[in-house]
Parts: structure tokens; sequence; C-alpha cells
């Protein structure tokens, strides 16, 4: 029985919580099971991602949605907190959302529509995501950003470039710094080069079709200490939680990946 952290799941999603304007997600809803157990895998841990599948203006997305959820069943869920820097005040946020337990912060520079090193100044000196950063190495927060294309209705892939992290990994050595997504589809070689040579980048592996992993990050073995799972449930028709992790392991074979670094990176007792 192999023990899995999951720190990818769009709770909200999967409860059809989202903006009308969001809705035609939905259909990747259909037939999905948020199931915790099989005969192969255990899912230990849930972590809650609060964004939405489009473009979106709202601070926090589904976040108080997903809080909600977590109170109920507390030793399964944790949570990612989540803030829009064009639409926040941040720093109230941030505070709000850390004082209810958060395990790191996510950034959405897609569906936000902003560059994730906008803070500098020769990048337009964003004054709000500056804060997010300076908040979470200051108060030990891992950041995870969503690198990679999206079809969401109002996307901006402009902005998704896992090369943008090469400047906050610079300026905030101390931050832990995730690419959700690892760049998918088309800058997984960027993302694996950034997690290879930078001591505080990351990479996390959902939405990536397990028979295709280890064709588009071939050499993901030799930085295995540095990867993290997650699913991105509900990512597509019939997804099962517990099944599709076990799809996973058995290409990876590498219980690091699926729970240890999860618990060492993320901080999880």
């Amino acid at each position: 029985m192999i023990k899995v952290i999951d720190a990818h799941v769009h709770y909200h999603i999967y409860a059809r919580k989202i903006p009308e304007h969001c809705k035609e997600f939905l259909e990747n809803v259909e037939g999905t099971r948020m199931t915790l157990k099989n005969d192969n895998v255990e899912i230990e841990k849930i972590l809650l991602v609060p964004s939405h599948p489009c473009h979106s203006e709202d601070c926090y997305d589904g976040f108080y949605i997903d809080y909600e959820e977590r109170k109920r069943n507390p030793d399964l869920y944790m949570q990612w907190g989540e803030v829009n820097p064009l639409k926040c005040d941040v720093k109230r946020e941030l505070e709000r959302q850390y004082s209810l337990g958060i395990i790191g912060i996510k950034l959405h520079p897609v569906h936000h529509t902003f560059k994730p090193n906008a803070y500098r100044e020769e990048e337009g000196g964003l004054k709000q995501l500056l804060y997010i950063y300076e908040f979470a190495e200051d108060h030990g927060l891992p950041i995870l950003i969503h690198t990679g294309t999206s079809i969401g209705v109002g996307s901006r892939n402009k902005y998704a470039d896992p090369i943008y992290a090469d400047d906050i990994a610079k300026d905030f050595p101390k931050l832990r710094i995730i690419l959700a997504h690892a760049g998918r589809p088309l800058w997984y070689n960027t993302a694996f080069h950034m997690a290879r040579f930078t001591q505080n980048i990351f990479l996390e592996i959902s939405s990536i079709p397990p028979k295709n992993i280890l064709k588009v990050l071939p050499r993901i073995h030799e930085i295995s200490d540095k990867v993290i799972y997650g699913s991105d449930f509900p990512a597509f028709k019939g997804q099962d939680l517990a099944e599709y992790a076990y799809q996973v392991y058995n290409v990876l074979k590498n219980e690091k990946i699926m729970r240890d670094n999860a618990k060492r990176i993320l901080k999880i007792s």
C-alpha cells in the first residue's frame, strides 16, 4: 500500500462552485471520483488549491469555499492560500489566510494576468506582488506558481513561462518556489533545467498524463528529490483520485515523489 500526498486538488471545482463564465469547464468534472483508497494506494493528505479554471478578477478565488471543506475534515485536508496581486489588499488578505492555517501561497499569473517577476522595477514595479514574496519568505511559506499553458476562458499564456521564476529565486533565495505543472507542455525543458540548477526551485507534476511523464520529463529521476506529486483533480472526465495516483506511481516507482518530498519541502508533519 503506497501512501500519497496529493499537493494539487481543486475541491471547489469538484463541488461545482465556480463563476458562471467558467462553467464550461464543468464538463471535465463528469464522472470524477474523490476516492481516497484502493488496493494499491491510500491518499494520506490532500492540499486544496483555490484557483478558478479561467480568467478571474476575484481576490482569492475559491479559498473560502475550500476552507469550509477543510474545517469539516482537517485530518485529510490542508490548504494553499491564494491572492490576486492586481485585485487584493494583499497584506490584509494574506494575514487573514495565514491566521487560518495555510501551508503556502498559490499564484496564478495566467488567470490573473501578471508576470511572476512584475515586482521588479524594469518589469513594472508591482508592489503588491513584491509584498507577497516578502510575506512568504518572512513566514516560511512556499510559493506555488502556475506554469504552462491553460485553455480556460480568458487565459493569457504569455505569463506562463517558468523562466520568470528565475528572478524570484535569485531575489528571494530563502523562498521555496514550486513550478506547478512543470511548464506544461511548451516549457518542460525550461522547468526541469531551473529545478535542477537552482537550489530553491522545485517541480510539481500535476496534470501531466501518467503515460507521458517519462516522455516529457525523461530525466526526472535525476532530480527526484525536488519533485512533488499532484493530480490537478478534477482535470479530466472520469478521473479517480486514488487510481490516478497509482498510475503515476506505476510509471515513476518513486515514493519520494509521491509523498516524502511534499512532507519535507512543504514541511508537513
